[in-house]
Formats: structure tokens, sequence, C-alpha cells
């Protein structure tokens, strides 16, 4: 129970969104959880489904992706050779995993820049979407393009209200003048607002924001104050949120909840 949304822009860079709900096994929910991070220079990945298995798969992707031998900074993968590389560990790692995790099933999306590719006006943007069991990458690469895995990937009204937003006369674009990574930024806003006035169970209205560029990562996430007609000024501020499986068994424990067979 999820939405990990990738996007892409004529500017040249990519954008990924994911909410931050949990569906922990006695049907409850809660805004707990960081589903994405990067994982390598110019890569950024979100997972949905096992909470427990997303977290090993991306920690693999990071492991995998990481030269011992270079200094950080001093080499790139190629979005399309690094999921082609992964893959197999993936797959190999979804298999070992516990049958009743496995059973949540397993989506990863990554987003990443081209190291020497250039569309618009900076990076080719791929996206690359696996689904256990076979994690066979799905490859994406188009300058305008969005992207979704989770259960929000499936409903239809917002697919209907946040395409428009990706038109020339949105208007959205406009956001990019003066302010790298402003339409990135804005749109992430936007569906956050969308999410707020349709909820769906399982989805959080909060969502953390990676932008992936050639020069590096930009974060941030959606907290907005919402003033009413009638004079109410309600806040909507980036809950406390767990960054490891770790760091969320505690959480989830700490609030009431077992954390095994959590899903996202």
């Amino acid at each position: 129970m999820t939405w990990v949304v990738a996007a892409s822009t004529v500017f040249g860079y990519g954008a990924l969104y994911s909410d931050v709900q949990v569906t922990f096994r006695d049907g409850s929910t809660r805004d707990i959880l960081q589903k994405a991070y990067t994982v390598a220079n110019f890569i950024a990945a979100g997972f949905a489904g096992s909470v427990k298995i997303g977290f090993t798969l991306l920690e693999s992707a990071t492991e995998h992706l990481t030269l011992r031998d270079r200094p950080p900074d001093s080499y790139a993968w190629h979005p399309v050779g690094a999921a082609f590389s992964w893959a197999p560990v993936a797959r190999s790692l979804f298999a070992a995993s516990q049958p009743d995790e496995q059973r949540l099933e397993s989506r990863l999306l990554f987003v990443g820049a081209s190291p020497s590719e250039r569309q618009g006006l900076g990076a080719k943007i791929y996206f690359v979407r696996f689904v256990s069991p076979s994690f066979e990458p799905q490859i994406m690469s188009r300058a305008i393009k969005m992207c979704g895995i989770g259960t929000g990937a499936a409903v239809s009204e917002y697919k209907h209200s946040i395409k428009p937003l990706f038109k020339f006369s949105s208007g959205l674009l406009r956001a990019e003048v003066g302010r790298a990574g402003g339409w990135g930024n804005q749109l992430g806003h936007s569906i956050s607002h969308r999410l707020g006035r349709a909820p769906h169970f399982g989805i959080s209205r909060h969502l953390n924001t990676i932008l992936v560029t050639q020069e590096g990562f930009r974060f941030g996430k959606t907290d907005q104050t919402t003033h009413y007609p009638d004079g109410r000024i309600v806040e909507h501020k980036m809950p406390l949120v767990a960054r490891s499986y770790n760091e969320f068994l505690a959480l989830a424990s700490a609030a009431g909840s077992e954390g095994a067979e959590a899903i996202c």
C-alpha cells in the first residue's frame, strides 16, 4: 500500500517521490517510513511491497554499485548497466527471503541520470522498474514521462489529475525559472495536494522528494500550510520516519505495532 512516483522533464533531471505510509499485519496504518534513497552516483531508488525485503534490496543495490577501490566521486554507473548488473542479485535475495515476506511481493523503481547522454536541457533520464520474483529490468526513457509503483499507481483519479501537470499549458514549468529544481519541487507539492484532496487507504499525502541530476541530488519534502475560508490554518508537516529496517521496527514497536510482515 504505497505510491512511489518517478517523473522526468525537459529540464534534464529526474524526480522521485515516495509517500511514508505503512500498512501493518493487523490492517492498521501509520506514516512512519521513508521509502526512497540514493543507491549510487546519479541513481535513486524507491520500493513498494514488503518493507523488510525492500530495505534488504536497497542495501544490496547500494553495496553492489559501490566500487571499493575508487573514490565515490570518481566513477558513475549508467542506469541501464547498473540495473542489469544488479538484477540477478535482487532475484536471489528475494528467493532467499522468508515466505511470509515473499507473499507481500516486492517492487523497486530506479531513477537515474545518464552520466554521458543529453536530452532536453540536461541529462537523459532513465526509469527502471523491477517486479518480484524475476526482477527483470523494465527500461523507460523519455524527456517527459511519469511512472509509478505501488497501489497509488492504479488509482485512476490520481493519474488523471496529475497528467495535465505535464502539459506545457499547465504553467508548472514556470516554477523552474530562476530556481533550479523548481519544477520538481512544485510537482511534488501538487501531487501531495491531490493526495490530500482524494485520500486512499494506505497512501499518505506526506512525500519525500529526491531530484536526480548529473550534478548530484537535491532532497525535499512536501510540508504545506493550508488556509481555509473559515480562518482555520492547518500545517501538514513530515512526521518522524524510519530510514532503516531496524529504525522501522523500533518506531513500529513504540507505536504499539508489529513490524514483521508490514507492507507498503
